[in-house]
Protein backbone atom coordinates (compact mmCIF):
# COMPACT_ATOMS: atom_id res chain seq x y z
CA UNK A 1 0.00 0.00 0.00
CA UNK A 2 2.95 2.18 0.70
CA UNK A 3 4.20 2.37 -2.86
CA UNK A 4 0.57 3.13 -4.25
CA UNK A 5 0.49 5.71 -1.93
CA UNK A 6 4.44 6.82 -3.14
CA UNK A 7 2.95 6.80 -6.73
CA UNK A 8 0.24 9.26 -5.97
CA UNK A 9 2.27 11.54 -4.26
CA UNK A 10 4.83 11.53 -7.15
CA UNK A 11 2.51 11.20 -10.10
CA UNK A 12 0.65 14.56 -7.94
CA UNK A 13 3.79 16.58 -7.92
CA UNK A 14 4.58 15.94 -11.65
CA UNK A 15 0.96 16.91 -12.42
CA UNK A 16 0.97 19.88 -10.70
CA UNK A 17 4.30 21.03 -12.21
CA UNK A 18 2.68 20.43 -15.19
CA UNK A 19 -0.14 22.44 -14.62
CA UNK A 20 1.91 25.36 -13.76
CA UNK A 21 3.87 24.80 -17.27
CA UNK A 22 0.32 25.04 -19.32
CA UNK A 23 -0.64 27.62 -17.36
CA UNK A 24 2.20 29.92 -18.31
CA UNK A 25 1.95 29.06 -21.53
CA UNK A 26 -1.45 30.03 -21.64
CA UNK A 27 -0.54 33.24 -20.18
CA UNK A 28 1.82 34.00 -22.63
CA UNK A 29 -0.49 32.60 -25.89
CA UNK A 30 -3.18 35.03 -24.54
CA UNK A 31 -0.32 38.15 -24.71
CA UNK A 32 0.43 36.87 -28.02
CA UNK A 33 -3.10 37.09 -28.68
CA UNK A 34 -4.18 40.22 -27.60
CA UNK A 35 -1.50 42.18 -29.80
CA UNK A 36 -3.13 41.05 -33.15
CA UNK A 37 -6.72 41.93 -31.61
CA UNK A 38 -5.69 45.75 -30.71
CA UNK A 39 -3.96 45.76 -34.44
CA UNK A 40 -6.84 45.08 -35.77
CA UNK A 41 -8.68 47.68 -33.36
CA UNK A 42 -6.13 50.46 -34.68
CA UNK A 43 -6.43 49.75 -38.18
CA UNK A 44 -10.19 49.30 -37.80
CA UNK A 45 -9.61 53.52 -36.73
CA UNK A 46 -7.30 54.34 -39.13
CA UNK A 47 -9.62 53.09 -42.21
CA UNK A 48 -12.57 54.81 -40.87
CA UNK A 49 -10.28 58.03 -40.49
CA UNK A 50 -9.00 57.74 -43.65
CA UNK A 51 -12.94 57.49 -45.49
CA UNK A 52 -13.71 60.70 -43.17
CA UNK A 53 -10.48 62.38 -44.61
CA UNK A 54 -9.26 62.43 -41.01
CA UNK A 55 -6.01 59.70 -41.38
CA UNK A 56 -2.92 60.99 -39.75
CA UNK A 57 -0.22 57.84 -41.20
CA UNK A 58 2.07 59.19 -38.11
CA UNK A 59 -0.12 58.53 -35.50
CA UNK A 60 -1.63 55.19 -36.70
CA UNK A 61 2.33 53.88 -36.93
CA UNK A 62 3.03 54.97 -33.77
CA UNK A 63 -0.20 53.54 -32.08
CA UNK A 64 0.27 50.64 -34.53
CA UNK A 65 3.76 50.11 -32.74
CA UNK A 66 2.36 50.65 -29.24
CA UNK A 67 0.27 47.85 -29.02
CA UNK A 68 2.04 45.95 -31.05
CA UNK A 69 5.10 46.14 -28.89
CA UNK A 70 4.04 46.69 -25.70
CA UNK A 71 4.24 43.71 -22.98
CA UNK A 72 1.05 41.93 -22.07
CA UNK A 73 -2.29 42.63 -23.14
CA UNK A 74 -2.28 45.68 -25.18
CA UNK A 75 -5.25 47.52 -23.79
CA UNK A 76 -6.47 49.78 -27.12
CA UNK A 77 -9.70 52.15 -27.18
Amino acid sequence: MAEVLTWVMQRRIVLAERVEQLRKELAETEAEVARPEAAEVVIGHFIEAKRAGEADDAVMDAELERVTTAPGRAACC
